[in-house]
Order: C-alpha cells, then structure tokens, then sequence
C-alpha cells in the first residue's frame, strides 16, 4: 500500500505544444535571436541581410528544428510576415522582406508534420489566414510572394487536423486559391494543385465543390 492510503498515483498532466514551447524557450540558448531581432528592426538594408542570413541558418531540420523550439523565434518572423502583407501597396512595402518571410515559415512547416508549428503560427497572428487572402487579392503583389504563399498554405495543409481545426474554417482563402488555377504561371499553378490534393487525401468535402 502506498504512502497515499492506497489511493492511486496523481495523472500525469499533460504537456501541450505551448508548455513545450515555453520550457524550451527558458532551458535552450536561442542562437537565433540576434538575426531575428535584425530582421524585426526598422533598417531595410539591415533587415534584408539579417532575412538572408536566417534562411541561410536554416539549412537543416536540425537548425530548423532548433528555431521553432523557441515560441518567440516563430512569433516575430510571422510579426514581420504580418507587417509586410499589411504594407501592400505601400511605399513602405519591402518585397525581399516579406518574401524571406513567407519563404522561411514555410520551411517550418514543411519539416514539421505536427501541427505544433502551425499552431504557433495561428496563436501568433489569429488573422494569419485572412493576411493570406490579402496577398491573393492584392493588384500589387509580386508573382513570386503569390507563389511563396502557396506554397506556405499547402505545406499546412498537409497536416489534417490544422485543415479541420483551422484552415478550413476561411472558405473564402480556397476560393482564391481555385481562381489562381486559372493563372499562366505553371509554378503557381502546380503550387495550388498541390494544395487542392492534399485536402482531397484528408476528404475535404469542399474541394468537390470548388474543382
């Protein structure tokens, strides 16, 4: 019998993608912080550098591995994301910039097949989505953010669980994405096929009615 009159052992709570985040990010040095607050900064020229140089760092699962460990590395690349899709148009829009951005998320998300990075994404900017219809939309953005940003939403939506308790929630983002089958930029295009494939594998229902 135990110590506890023979009551049995307390659960185990369990640890959430966030709690883990969280630990990793007070237990393991973070050799990426100083790139990813260059690249966060105000000096373009700076920022475009520090963009390179990240993607660079990140040649690996291992590196990339090492990044998403720690929440804040996530939550300031998808700010910078953020801010660049709102300067659409703008004079204060840097195309490198949000190009690196778009280009490294998605590399995240490629090498992680839970959704741990996907829903760090979501808590880092609950509009993630709707930014993404923005760039679609959008007279004014270049062919190779669109492409990028494909490419970033189909590497989510290989996870099935992120395509029923997030993605498929914005209808309207697969709308655009449809009409971007219509595109002359076979790059575009396979990258919007690729996505439409990936949600017939999960029994997306809405693709029947959009193909």
């Amino acid at each position: 019998m135990s110590e506890r009159g023979g009551q049995p052992p307390p659960k185990k709570r369990r640890t959430n993608d966030r709690q883990r985040s969280k630990s990793a990010d007070l237990t393991v040095n973070n050799e990426y912080e100083d790139v990813v607050e260059k690249l966060k900064g105000a000096d373009k020229e700076s920022a475009v550098k520090a963009a390179k140089k990240l993607k660079q760092m990140l040649s690996n699962a291992a590196k990339i591995g090492g990044f998403v460990a720690h929440r804040r590395n996530l939550e300031d690349l998808v700010s910078v994301f953020s801010r660049e899709t709102a300067l659409l148009g703008t004079s204060m829009y840097h195309e490198d910039i949000h190009r690196y951005s778009i280009s490294i998320l998605a590399n995240c998300c490629y090498i992680d097949k839970t959704t741990s990075t996907g829903n760090q994404i979501r808590r880092a900017s609950r509009s993630f989505l709707d930014q993404a219809v923005r760039i679609f939309e959008s007279t004014t953005s270049n062919i190779e953010i669109r492409v990028a940003t494909c490419r970033l939403i189909g590497n989510l939506c290989n996870n099935k669980e992120l395509v029923t308790s997030w993605l498929s929630s914005n209808t309207i983002l697969f709308d655009r994405i449809a009409l971007l089958l219509e595109s002359t930029n076979e790059n575009i295009v396979t990258q919007c096929l690729r996505i439409f494939l990936f949600l017939s594998n999960h029994s997306f229902t809405r693709v029947k009615r959009l193909l």
